[in-house]
């Protein structure tokens, strides 16, 4: 185990020679996601960075994740999930 790891720095270990395989496919499934909840995925995150896991922020991640879930794209996304096609947001 690597020590990054163990101290929650990296959530995956991949061998050097499986990097390249490894990073295209998580960079294929975040493109699989509409650009809006990945733009708010990237502001959730760096405004809850470094900070306290609280109450507070915690009401505050659920509302966020419920009005991007809740928007044009995000039903989108969950009828295109249900009915098991693409997304139009993303074609």
């Amino acid at each position: 185990m690597n020590k990054a790891h163990v101290l929650g720095l990296v959530s995956e270990l991949v061998e050097p020679k499986e990097l390249q395989a490894h990073v295209a496919n998580i960079v294929t499934n975040l493109l699989r996601n509409g650009p809006n909840a990945i733009a708010e995925a990237k502001r959730l995150v760096l405004d809850i960075a470094g900070r306290e896991i609280d109450a507070a922020m915690i009401a505050d991640t659920s509302e966020r994740i419920a009005q991007t879930r809740g928007s044009d794209e995000g039903r989108e996304g969950l009828s295109a999930v249900l009915e098991k096609r693409k997304p139009n947001c993303i074609q």
